[in-house]
């Protein structure tokens, strides 16, 4: 997920999509385990999207960045 993408969520939207890499981190893990994982990436890339919902969720509280939205031009 781009960055962009997410600054344009609200806060709603960002806690619910949260929620759901949350879930999906623990499938991919236990699918790591069990040895059905075939992108290994994947797992990578969920950890990087949560961390980008935290920061910007972060930001959103703080009122830090509102007027940094990318504009599609």
């Amino acid at each position: 997920m781009k960055t962009y993408q997410i600054r344009e969520m609200s806060v709603e939207d960002l806690k619910n999509t949260l929620a759901d890499s949350y879930e999906a981190l623990e499938n991919l893990r236990f699918q790591h385990s069990t040895g059905q994982l075939e992108n290994y990436k994947s797992l990578t890339n969920t950890k990087r999207d949560i961390a980008k919902i935290k920061t910007l969720l972060r930001e959103k509280e703080l009122k830090i960045n509102e007027n940094f939205v990318k504009k599609n031009s």
